[in-house]
């Protein structure tokens, strides 16, 4: 959280004026250009505790008056906001919170002036399709003295510090706009696909490098009826970026198996090859998710969920397809599926994807 403090002092020296009982000050600023922004005030909200009177100034009888904003502060204080800035058509939507607006006025004996102190504390909030998200907050104060009062001055006074309120977000938004996540106007997706090196605990997948049964180096089962087993994946890990007011997401996808968790009784190229059968079933389940969410629109919001849901998605496919595969080959004893599935899966390696699309619609075993 960003805070800031300004503190002014005034000494306030007026001929004579008469008080009514009720103060009522006028926020407008008189005078200011509106200055071309990247962001809309879309509202602002009262949540002041006391929203009544803002405070209480001595009139010449040395007794205090009231003082109040003139209107409903949340709309006089958007309409403020909205007549000092020039949005561009892609603005962002802010919204703004009033914490506190304070006045108060004492007597100084002394120096037989009144003294005051008008605060001003507001919270600025980035709006999108969710909750407001908070960026920063800002406390003004101006004190002053005075001989007698005269209350365009302190309405004065009122309106500065609004516009200051507005000037110190302007200069933090520029600031911040191209590297803060909160402000980030899109979202790119960079998929990943490393070269990764294969290793004695970890083989990925790679199309010029068929396994060989030296990958497969756990002991047997043998409360297990099948002749191998092996253990094929994929993996999506990811980081978020701010690129030049973008949100960049990288993720790396990789596919792999485990050797030390795969292992084979009799060994025998057939056998081999509905094991790298196995395998190949997770490389086209990665490209299908590769393909998904190139293809999906990302909103900033909800992009993270949107591709945890796809994760999520491609891995009960993928294990919704090994099961498949080893029901309708019998674990490669059926020969005649056991061609059918080679064929399906070189197709579906190219790019080809119709059968799975019909397997998994159908939902036959």
């Amino acid at each position: 959280m960003k805070t800031l403090f300004i503190n002014c002092f005034l000494i306030l020296f007026f001929a004579g004026n008469t008080f009514a009982q009720k103060v009522v000050i006028n926020l407008d600023p008189k005078g200011i250009s509106p200055k071309e922004t990247e962001y809309r005030v879309l509202e602002v909200l009262d949540h002041r505790i006391q929203k009544a009177a803002i405070g209480e100034v001595f009139n010449q009888t040395a007794q205090k008056s009231p003082v109040s904003i003139n209107g409903n502060l949340e709309q006089v204080a958007t309409r403020f906001f909205t007549k000092i800035t020039n949005p561009k058509d892609s603005a962002q939507l802010i919204q703004i919170r009033i914490f506190e607006l304070e006045l108060k006025e004492s007597f100084d004996r002394e120096q037989r002036l009144y003294q005051g102190d008008v605060q001003l504390a507001l919270g600025f909030y980035v709006k999108g399709s969710g909750e407001p998200e908070h960026l920063l907050d800002y406390l003004g104060t101006t004190q002053y003295r005075r001989s007698d009062f005269r209350m365009d001055r302190v309405e004065e006074i009122v309106n500065k510090l609004f516009q200051n309120s507005l000037e110190y977000f302007d200069n933090w938004y520029k600031s911040q706009n191209m590297s803060n996540r909160a402000l980030a106007k899109s979202i790119r997706l960079d998929i990943i696909e490393p070269n990764l090196v294969s290793t004695p605990d970890k083989v990925y997948y790679e199309p010029s490098r068929s396994l060989t049964w030296e990958d497969f180096k756990a002991r047997p089962s043998s409360l297990s009826k099948n002749n191998a087993t092996i253990f094929a994946s994929f993996s999506v890990q990811g980081i978020s970026l701010m690129d030049a007011g973008s949100v960049v997401q990288n993720l790396e996808i990789s596919v792999y198996m485990l050797p030390y968790q795969s292992w084979v009784k009799d060994p025998s190229a057939y056998g081999l090859n509905h094991e790298q059968r196995h395998f190949d079933v997770v490389r086209v389940v990665a490209d299908r998710l590769i393909h998904k969410l190139k293809t999906t629109n990302l909103d900033l919001d909800f992009y993270q969920a949107r591709i945890t849901e796809a994760y999520l998605d491609a891995y009960r496919e993928m294990n919704r397809l090994q099961e498949f595969y080893d029901k309708q080959t019998q674990n490669g004893i059926n020969t005649t599926e056991q061609e059918k599935w080679n064929q399906w899966i070189d197709e579906a390696l190219a790019g080809d994807w119709k059968w799975i699309e019909e397997l998994l619609g159908s939902g036959r075993r």
